[in-house]
């Protein structure tokens, strides 16, 4: 009732085809900031209403439109009303321009396994996890520089949720190389809909690879500052974090916390709905590495470390290390495989040394048979 009212009063009682529904709940928000209605149930409603069925209660209880459980009955005419999906064979599909930003370091590789060198693809959504005190604000900022330095004409913007202009400071004193880097401090418009400015931001056409500082920290401060619910916050961030990959064809990069436990924080959704999942860590002897354990872009070097250090306030790879990686993963596998052939030698030996004593002990058998 209460989207329905929304629609009634903003948009003639039609769902407008020119805007998507995210755009369309977004201003639901802003018109009902205390409703509690979910986007996913905001979208049900959606879809009715483009369906052309009408919620009505008549005062007959047996002439209900609706079941027990709250649910439409459409009866017989139900394939009717219900939306029909749209099947496309792949290859007729329509693809966007994939763009390929390079860095022109060792995390290309990483980045993505369909060309040689790799790169950093546009229309992905990556989450970035990492230990506290790991550098996973360094590393990213850097990266976004050097893709600047290697194309120049890449639009990055770097979204801060928690610095302000004095940790900013003392940052770009460190790394020289992020002072290029365009910024936006969400921290400017906390006491407004700093939500507006983030979903204008992320939308807008200025923008080709936006690093967001951090995801969690987000949904804390639209909890706290807006009053929204937790789940709705991570819900509405999320699917603004896919759209802008999946429909705007950009590069997105989202910092996420780890607990103390080294355990990932947040929705299964966000995990599984996003392209990569780039993971910083320290090993056993304290060195810092980043591996992907997901990568739908790079699969051949899932779990593979690429270790790194700040040398002279710019990030520096550590190839010598990369290489040691690549060769001990490929003594691995041609050990595994050694060991399979090996193992399939083994049995074909025992299986035909086992069936021939088996023939000799049928054949003594027969002649002590014979000779009874």
């Amino acid at each position: 009732m209460i989207v329905r009212a929304f629609f009634t009063e903003h948009h003639g009682g039609e769902v407008p085809i020119d805007q998507t529904v995210q755009q369309l709940y977004t201003q639901f928000m802003v018109n009902n900031e205390n409703s509690s209605v979910s986007y996913g149930l905001f979208n049900g409603v959606v879809k009715k209403l483009r369906a052309g069925f009408t919620s009505t209660r008549p005062s007959d209880p047996r002439s209900d439109t609706l079941t027990q459980r709250g649910r439409p009955d459409l009866g017989e005419d139900a394939e009717s009303v219900i939306e029909k999906p749209t099947v496309i064979e792949i290859g007729n599909m329509d693809f966007p321009d994939f763009r390929l930003y390079k860095t022109n370091g060792l995390v290309d590789k990483l980045l993505s396994d369909h060309t040689e060198d790799g790169g950093l693809y546009s229309g992905t959504a990556n989450i970035v996890v990492g230990e506290s005190g790991v550098g996973k604000s360094t590393v990213i900022l850097q990266m976004l520089a050097m893709i600047k330095r290697e194309n120049p004409d890449a639009k990055i913007l770097y979204i801060s949720s928690e610095m302000t202009r004095n940790d900013l400071f003392f940052f770009y004193s460190k790394m020289p190389i992020i002072g290029n880097i365009p910024t936006l401090l969400l921290m400017d418009y906390i006491m407004g809909r700093f939500d507006l400015i983030l979903k204008n931001t992320i939308e807008s056409d200025d923008y080709d690879i936006i690093l967001l500082d951090s995801y969690q920290d987000t949904i804390v401060k639209m909890a706290d500052v807006l009053g929204w619910k937790t789940n709705r916050a991570a819900t509405w961030l999320t699917n603004a974090i896919i759209e802008a990959a999946d429909k705007k064809n950009k590069a997105i990069f989202a910092i996420q916390h780890l607990t103390k436990g080294g355990q990932y924080v947040g929705s299964t959704y966000l995990k599984h709905a996003t392209t990569a999942m780039m993971e910083m860590r320290f090993d056993d002897a304290g060195r810092r590495y980043v591996e992907f354990s997901k990568n739908r872009r790079g699969g051949s070097h899932i779990y593979q470390r690429l270790y790194y250090s700040l040398v002279n306030g710019e990030l520096v790879w550590d190839e010598v290390a990369w290489q040691q990686e690549i060769e001990a993963n490929r003594l691995a596998t041609g050990e595994g495989e050694n060991r399979a052939m090996l193992d399939q030698r083994f049995n074909d030996l025992f299986l035909s040394v086992t069936h021939t004593d088996a023939e000799n002990v049928v054949v003594e058998d027969q002649d002590e048979v014979e000779q009874n």
